[in-house]
């Protein structure tokens, strides 16, 4: 389990007021709070301002859900956020595709000493056992061995002659061979192109692992994101589910327009339905990195911290990235691709070739006819070469070379598709950059607002709806950063890839990035004393509207 602790601050005062206002609004309302996938925390929570430079304690663990509030020896809360590094070590483990990547290569990898044992020693023993029924000359009695003796009626050829005259014969039949070729231009360009199938299958396995720390990332940023998005909608809700309760109360009155209730309305419904859609895609997110790594994390032990004061280091210049390519796993594939179809050419091209070996061999022959009854030793060597196979061997010759071509053209693609991607990716990363600078700075503009409205609305000079309009917005913008933020780790870690340069380290800094936006739960005792004091007033304005 990695972990990652930092020291812990209590929370500053400084929260927005009309995020304190709406901090109970289910509660005084009496409606039913809406039905999440993830515990949640207090809603302001998302909105509360920490001191400036207040560190966070973080803790991540791998995919294990943390029940209730992590505390520290102090008691001090501390963000649980599943950890993407144990989660990869999961998933490289569970995954079944590469586990099958695994196996095959090792598959491939057997064919060197496959393609070895073509130019080693090859020894044979046989064991043969036969019965032999025949009619030759023996058995017509043309030679005179097989005659009888008319005085004693033996045959004359004496016992050693009994079985050949009779024609049949049981044989044991002992033979040991050694063949070891002298040259072989093809079994040697063999070996050759096995080594090279062999690592073409290390980096097909490279390149599948690779996809999988991306496919994990992906996951993981897909569920971070829409658990955040799920938590921030449903305070969002909270703001609407007020705003609807006084464009209602301003309509029974006869001073609110009808048109205005209707647009509340339409809002509050419309938020019902970005949780459902929200929460079927953090399920989603879930299902996968389940799917993935073999275990479900758990995204709700940890809220958003202040977002507007995070900087992002932007990435080198295009022009010193590009030579890295060469480093890209899909571009060492490519050639590593082309050598094997260049040893495959040249197994081809062996055909024209001689073959020359050297042959041993002992036979030894036991039979109940003496005469069958052998043991010979051999020792030769042998050349042979083709001469004509009907344009078999130059057809043969032609297709290798064709495919050697096609190796290089796939090798020219994956070179302009790894530049292709490196340059999306930089320009991802600045934009990404640039949106969340305006969002960081959209959301200060909006807490100033917020503020402002807030306290016109205390001295009567603006709407309380003004008010909740603020807030609504400010969650939509604190949305819209989380996404952001999450396109920008995809973008970064997919431009490490194609430079060759993704790896543990990349994982471990995308954690520290992620640290710097979460914080602790929020619980009841973190709310400052004014916030309280205002959601105590809202209680008591809420139920003087019902009664």
């Amino acid at each position: 389990m990695a972990i990652l602790l930092l020291t812990a601050a209590p929370w500053a005062a400084g929260i927005s007021q009309a995020a304190d206002f709406l901090e109970r609004t289910n509660t005084v309302s009496g409606a039913a709070p809406a039905k999440a996938p993830i515990a949640r925390t207090s809603v302001s929570s998302h909105l509360s301002r920490p001191e400036p430079g207040a560190p966070v304690a973080l803790q991540t663990a791998p995919g294990v859900p943390a029940q209730g509030m992590a505390l520290d020896g102090t008691g001090t809360p501390r963000a649980v956020v599943p950890s993407l590094p144990g989660l990869l070590e999961m998933a490289l483990s569970h995954d079944a595709n590469i586990n099958s990547q695994r196996l095959q290569s090792r598959a491939r990898a057997e064919d060197v000493p496959k393609a070895r044992a073509g130019l080693l020693p090859q020894i044979d023993f046989t064991y043969g056992y036969s019965y032999t029924d025949s009619d030759n000359i023996y058995t017509d009695g043309d030679v005179s061995s097989c005659a009888n003796n008319p005085e004693t009626g033996e045959l004359l050829g004496g016992e050693d002659f009994e079985r050949r005259c009779r024609g049949y014969s049981t044989d044991n039949v002992r033979q040991i061979q050694l063949s070891q070729p002298l040259f072989s231009m093809e079994r040697i360009r063999q070996l050759q192109r096995a080594g090279e199938q062999r690592e073409a299958a290390e980096l097909q396995l490279a390149v599948a692992e690779r996809d999988l720390v991306l496919n994990t990332a992906e996951a993981y940023m897909n569920a971070f994101y829409t658990s955040r998005q799920v938590d921030l909608l449903q305070g969002k809700r909270e703001a609407l589910d007020l705003q609807l309760k006084q464009a209602q109360r301003a309509f029974d009155l006869g001073i609110g327009d009808r048109i205005d209730l209707l647009a509340a309305r339409s809002r509050h419904d419309q938020s019902g339905a970005d949780i459902a859609s929200a929460e079927n895609d953090y399920n989603d997110a879930l299902s996968r990195l389940e799917r993935l790594t073999g275990v479900s994390p758990d995204f709700a032990q940890f809220s958003l911290n202040e977002l507007t004061d995070i900087e992002f280091a932007r990435p080198p210049a295009l022009q010193t990235l590009e030579p890295d390519i060469a480093q890209n796993v899909e571009v060492q594939l490519a050639l590593q691709q082309l050598e094997v179809a260049r040893a495959d050419h040249d197994v081809r091209r062996s055909a024209y070739y001689p073959e020359v070996s050297l042959n041993l061999s002992w036979m030894n022959r036991n039979s109940d006819d003496p005469y069958r009854e052998s043991e010979d030793k051999r020792a030769g060597v042998q050349a042979s070469m083709n001469l004509f196979r009907g344009g078999y061997t130059s057809a043969d010759v032609r297709q290798g070379d064709l495919l050697r071509q096609a190796g290089q053209a796939d090798v020219d693609n994956a070179r302009r598709q790894a530049i292709e991607e490196l340059r999306q990716r930089h320009r991802g990363i600045d934009g990404d950059i640039t949106r969340l600078e305006a969002l960081a700075q959209s959301i200060r503009s909006s807490e100033l607002y917020l503020e402002a409205a807030d306290r016109g609305a205390a001295l009567g000079l603006r709407d309380l709806v003004d008010v909740l309009d603020a807030r609504a917005d400010l969650y939509d913008q604190r949305i819209a950063y989380v996404d952001a933020f999450r396109r920008l780790v995809l973008d970064r870690l997919s431009l490490l890839s194609a430079t060759g340069r993704l790896g543990s380290t990349s994982l471990t800094d995308t954690m520290g990035l992620i640290g710097e936006l979460v914080a602790p739960p929020r619980s009841e005792s973190d709310l400052p004393v004014a916030a309280r004091q205002v959601d105590d007033a809202l209680e008591e304005v809420a139920a003087g509207d019902t009664g």
